[in-house]
């Protein structure tokens, strides 16, 4: 799946990924391949992606995250 994780004028994180974890405000959340669609707001936490370089670790004060067609935008 396409992983994307912004910052105003920023990519902090752009590619395929395996995986992906985010604090949601309901709870942590791993995100697969070919996930449904879903829509949640972030809490302050660590969001990791998983690719097949490894496992890359961002730390996230909150935010939106939105998966579709195989993609997941995560806007911080």
């Amino acid at each position: 799946m396409r992983v994307v994780i912004a910052r105003v004028h920023e990519n902090v994180f752009a590619g395929d990924a395996l995986s992906l974890s985010v604090p949601t405000t309901s709870g942590n959340v791993v995100i697969l391949p070919n996930h449904e669609p879903y829509v949640a707001t972030l809490k302050q936490g660590t969001v990791t992606v998983v690719d097949t370089a490894g496992s890359h670790s961002y730390g996230v004060e909150g935010g939106v995250l939105e998966v579709s067609n195989n993609q997941a935008t995560v806007l911080l």
